[in-house]
C-alpha cells in the first residue's frame, strides 16, 4: 500500500521533469552575478574580475565560444538577482539544503570553505563562548552567518549582530573598532587578512562547498557545461582549474603577533592552577571518604531493601511468593491484584490451586507444584482463571529458592499472553492476504517500471524500442547464466530503463546525424548518472539505479561514470552492458545502416574478459549460435548514441 501511494507522486515528478525539464543546448552569452570575496572572485583596482571562479569562468568560455557579462553586487543583492532571473549564474555560493530549495547548484564543487571568525589586533578568542555579550559583524545572508546565528540561539548566547554588504566590510567594522569580533569565510580571510588590522582566530564553523548557482529550473545546459569541465580539469594537474587555484592559494600568511614567552606563561600558570585544584581535591576526598564509610553499610542496605521492594511491587507481571512447605502464599504484588482480581488480604495464607487454577486443570497444578517442590524450576503456557472464574491464557515461570536446608520458597511469575495468542490466530488467518499483497506490491512495481519506459517511448520512441529488445536480450543471458528468478527479474526491469537518462539529453544531439563534439559527447555520457538520480528515490525490491548507473562501466576499468573495474560492477550491469553492445550494433540507426548481428557477436567475443565479463559473453555467444536466440522485434531507426 505504501508503494501504490508513493507511485502516484513519483510518476507525475517524472512527467514534469520529462515535459518541462528540458534545457535548450545553444549558449551564446552569460550573465554571471558576483561579489567582493578575493580570492575567489572579486573586481581589482584595475578594474578587472579576478579570482578562482573568475579564471575558471573565462577558461570555459574560451573552449565554448561565450561571451561574459560580469554584473557586480553585494553578496544579498547576488542572491536577489537570481531569484529574479536577472543573471544566468551566480559565482562562489556556498551549498545548503536551504539554498537548495530556492537555487539550482552545480554537482561539482569548485573549492570548499568554511567560516572563521576574526578579531582585533592583540585580541584574544578562546572558544566560540566568549562572544557572549559581543557584538559581531557578518556578512547579510551569508551561510556562515546563519550558522553561527543558530549555534548561539541553542547555547543561549546573547549577541548583538551587525549586519554588513561583504566579507571587507567585516573587516573594516573591526579595525574601526564597530565590532569586537567578525565571521568571514577562510579562504577570504587568508587573501585579505594582511591589509587590515585585523587577527585570525582558532574558532572555525560550517564546512561547505563553494558552487556556481543558477535561478532555479534555469541555465541546465550551462550547469551541464560547467560540471563537464570541473570533472575534467580536475583530475589535470596543468588544468585551468588547478592552476588557478595553484596561483590564489599557494602561500598562506602568517603574522607573529604572539609573543615567545607568552606560551611559557600560560604553561606555567595552567600547571599551578592545576596543582591547586589537585591539592584541594586530594583533601575533600579525605575528609569525605571517611563520612561515607560510616553511612555506608546502612544506606546499602537501606536502597537494596527498597530496590527489591520496589522491583517486586512494581511490576507489570503477576508475582507470587510461596512458602515451601504446603505452597501457600506468602505474598502478591499489585500485578497479581490487576490480572485475577484478588486483593492481597484474599489470596495470603491459600495456595494457588485454590484460587486461581480452574478445577479442570487441578492436577496440572498439583504436578507443577510437586516439581518445585523438588528444586526443578518450570516454565509452561497454559490458562488460569480470575476471581469472576474469566479464563486468561498465561505464561507461567515458577522458580524454587533453595537455602542449605532444601527449597524455602518459590517465586512465580504469571504473565497474560491472550494478546499473544490472538495475535498469532489472527496471523495464520492473514497469511493469504499478505501473499496477495505482496504479489499485488509486485505488480505494482512491474506496472512503475513499464509506465516508465513507455514514457520514455512518448518522447523517443528509438530509445524505447532499443530498451525492451536489451530487456529480452539481458533476461536470457542471466537464464543461461543461471540466476535465480528474483535477479533474472530484475535484470529484466532493470533493461526497459537503462537509458531513461536520456530525457536530460538537448534532442537536437540525439537525433544529430553527424559527429558529436567533445561537449555534446559528454552531455550524453551523463544520461547514466541522470538515469540513476531519477530511479534511485522510488523503492523497489530492485538495486536498478545501480544497475542503471553502471551499464557503460567496463571490466577494464575504461567506462563511465566512475571507471570502475571487475567485481566492483555489479553482474546485473555486466550482462545490460553485452545485451546493450549486441542489440545496438544489430539494429538499423538513422546515420548508419545495421552492422548485423554476427559483427555485434565479434565485437563483443574480441573484448571478452578485457572490456566484457567472459562468463557474460559467453553465455551470449551460446544464445545466438547454439539456441538460436533472436529478438523479438528489431527495431528500425533506433538512435543510440551513448548506447
Amino acid at each position: 500500500m505504501r508503494i501504490r501511494n508513493l507511485m502516484l507522486p513519483c510518476l507525475m515528478a517524472f512527467f514534469i521533469l520529462l515535459f518541462s525539464y528540458a534545457p535548450a543546448f545553444g549558449v551564446n552569452h552569460v550573465r554571471v552575478g558576483f561579489y567582493q570575496n578575493k580570492p575567489l572572485v572579486f573586481r581589482d583596482t584595475d578594474g578587472v574580475v579576478k579570482g578562482i571562479f573568475a579564471d575558471f569562468v573565462n577558461a570555459v568560455a574560451l573552449e565554448n565560444d561565450w561571451s561574459t557579462e560580469w554584473v557586480e553586487g553585494t553578496f544579498a543583492e547576488g542572491l536577489e538577482r537570481l531569484q529574479r532571473r536577472d543573471v544566468d549564474i551566480m559565482a562562489a555560493v556556498a551549498w545548503t539544503q536551504e539554498r537548495e530549495s530556492a537555487f539550482d547548484f552545480s554537482r561539482k564543487a569548485v573549492i570548499s570553505n568554511w567560516g572563521v571568525f576574526y578579531t582585533r589586533r592583540g585580541g584574544f578568542l578562546e572558544s566560540i563562548l566568549d562572544l557572549e555579550g559581543k557584538t559581531v559583524a557578518v556578512v547579510r545572508q551569508d551561510t556562515y552567518a546563519t550558522g553561527f546565528r543558530d549555534l548561539a540561539d541553542r547555547f543561549g548566547m546573547n549577541c548583538t549582530f551587525l549586519e554588513v554588504d561583504d566579507y571587507p566590510d567585516v573587516f573594516t567594522a573591526i579595525e574601526d573598532l564597530m565590532v569586537e569580533a567578525g565571521l568571514v569565510s577562510r579562504l577570504f580571510g587568508l587573501a585579505n587578512e594582511r591589509d587590515y588590522l585585523v587577527q585570525r582566530s582558532s574558532q572555525v564553523l560550517e564546512p561547505r562547498d563553494i558552487r556556481f548557482a543558477p535561478p532555479k529550473g534555469s541555465s541546465v545546459t550551462i550547469l551541464q557545461i560547467l560540471d563537464f569541465h570541473l570533472t575534467k580539469w580536475r583530475a589535470l594537474p596543468d588544468s585551468p582549474l588547478n592552476r588557478s587555484i595553484q596561483n590564489w592559494l599557494a602561500v598562506e600568511p602568517s603574522y607573529g603577533l604572539i609573543p615567545k614567552w607568552f606560551p611559557w606563561f600560560v604553561g606555567t600558570a595552567v600547571a599551578l592552577v592545576f596543582g591547586v585544584l589537585f591539592a584541594n581535591y586530594a583533601l575533600r576526598r579525605k575528609v569525605t571518604s571517611r563520612t561515607k564509610e560510616l553511612l555506608k553499610s546502612r544506606a546499602e542496605l537501606s536502597r537494596e531493601k527498597l530496590f527489591f521492594e520496589r522491583l517486586f511491587e512494581e511490576s507489570p507481571d503477576a508475582l507470587v511468593l510461596e512458602s515451601g512447605d504446603g505452597h501457600s502464599i506468602i505474598r502478591v504484588n499489585k500485578g497479581f491484584s490487576r490480572l485475577f482480581g484478588y486483593t492481597r488480604e484474599e489470596v495470603e495464607g491459600k495456595t494457588l490451586n485454590e484460587v486461581v487454577v480452574p478445577d479442570e486443570l487441578l492436577e496440572e497444578g498439583i504436578f507443577l507444584d510437586s516439581r518445585v517442590g523438588h528444586g526443578e524450576p518450570i516454565f509452561v503456557e497454559t490458562v488460569r482463571k480470575s476471581k469472576d472464574g474469566t479464563p486468561i491464557d498465561v505464561s507461567l515461570i515458577s522458580v524454587p529458592v533453595k537455602i542449605d536446608e532444601g527449597v524455602v520458597a518459590s517465586y512465580t511469575i504469571y504473565r497474560d499472553i491472550s494478546a499473544a495468542k490472538e495475535a498469532r490466530r489472527a496471523l495464520i488467518e492473514s497469511r493469504e492476504n499478505i501473499r496477495k499483497n505482496l504479489e499485488s506490491m509486485s505488480r505494482t512495481w512491474e506496472q512503475t517500471i513499464e509506465v516508465l519506459a513507455t514514457a520514455a517511448e512518448t518522447r523517443d520512441p528509438y530509445t524505447a524500442g532499443h530498451q525492451r529488445n536489451v530487456s529480452v536480450l539481458s533476461e536470457a543471458i542471466a537464464m543461461e547464466l543461471g540466476l535465480d528468478g528474483d535477479r533474472i527479474h530484475s535484470i529484466r526491469m532493470a533493461g526497459l530503463v537503462h537509458d531513461i537518462g536520456k530525457i536530460n539529453v538537448p534532442a537536437e544531439i540525439l537525433s544529430k546525424p553527424g559527429a558529436l563534439g567533445e561537449v555534446e559527447f559528454a552531455l550524453i555520457r551523463t544520461h547514466p548518472e541522470i538515469g540513476y538520480e531519477i530511479m534511485k528515490n522510488i523503492e523497489l525490491p530492485w538495486r536498478l539505479a545501480d544497475m542503471i548507473r553502471q551499464h557503460h562501466e567496463r571490466m577494464d576499468g575504461s567506462g563511465y561514470p566512475d571507471g570502475l573495474k571487475g567485481d566492483d560492477i555489479l553482474l546485473e550491469a555486466r550482462i545490460i552492458a553485452v545485451a546493450d553492445v549486441v542489440e545496438a550494433m544489430s539494429s538499423h540507426r538513422p546515420y548508419r545502416a545495421s552492422l548485423g548481428v554476427e559483427s555485434a557477436l565479434e565485437e563483443i567475443e574480441k573484448n571478452r574478459g578485457s572490456r566484457y565479463d567472459a562468463d557474460v559473453v559467453d553465455a551470449c555467444l551460446k544464445l545466438f549460435r547454439e539456441k538460436e536466440f533472436r529478438f523479438p522485434k528489431i527495431h528500425n531507426g533506433t538512435d543510440q548514441r551513448g548506447g
